[in-house]
């Protein structure tokens, strides 16, 4: 059952890579319509282990692109409906929630391989990326506002960090969003986790990713200090 899963993929990585995702854990920090469409890709792409980290509860207006919550779940932690949502799809699956809030004062597990950024503050953002860059570890960060989002790989050792590529960001409150976008942007970060396990070179790292689908524009700038 298990092997049949990844039958459609088998030829997209070599044995080697199908091990290191297998044996590879990925923390998602933020558990809405960036990082549910995260969690469930790389859980379905094949990666061992996760740990899901959000505060929040399901609301209404989480289930216009949240893909791991239904009705059923409003009122209920994020972390605690995507571990067994995604447990359904896969029981071999290694998954921790983490019902906390990332702040400069949090701290990452030690067996984690990647962090992927899905929140939707700065504050946010820019805490996880500095425990990230003391942790040694690799960031796949994305953000979206509308119909426009971006994403970027800050690897270990870059002397680029989120600070210095979204130096004048401001909070927008809470904006605009639909599926789609969640979608496009959380497909990437699925992809850029799996090649930066696989030990891949073509990343967004160095590189930043604008994606606009009001014209289907996308656009790779580079990341110069």
């Amino acid at each position: 059952m298990k092997d049949s899963i990844w039958a459609r993929q088998k030829g997209l990585f070599t044995p080697e890579e199908e091990a290191r995702l297998r044996a590879a854990s990925v923390l998602v920090a933020g558990l809405g319509g960036l990082g549910s469409f995260v969690a469930e890709g790389l859980a379905r792409l094949g990666v061992g282990g996760l740990v899901l980290v959000d505060p929040d509860r399901v609301s209404p207006s989480d289930l216009n692109r949240q893909i791991l919550y239904t009705a059923e779940d409003i009122g209920a932690f994020k972390v605690e409906v995507a571990k067994e949502r995604l447990l359904r799809v896969r029981d071999d699956l290694r998954v921790e929630a983490w019902v906390k809030r990332i702040t400069s004062e949090s701290s990452l597990p030690p067996k984690v391989d990647v962090v992927v950024d899905a929140l939707d503050n700065w504050e946010g953002r820019f805490a996880l990326d500095a425990l990230a860059k003391e942790a040694g570890l690799p960031l796949v960060h994305a953000g979206l506002s509308g119909t426009f989002g971006q994403v970027t790989s800050i690897l270990p050792g870059s002397p680029v960090r989120l600070k210095e590529i979204f130096s004048g960001a401001k909070e927008e409150g809470s904006p605009q969003v639909s599926y789609p976008i969640c979608a496009v942007l959380g497909a990437i970060q699925v992809e850029e986790c799996a090649k930066i396990i696989c030990g891949r070179e073509e990343t967004l790292a160095g590189r930043l990713l604008l994606v606009d689908l009001s014209d289907y524009t996308f656009e790779l700038i580079p990341l110069v200090r």
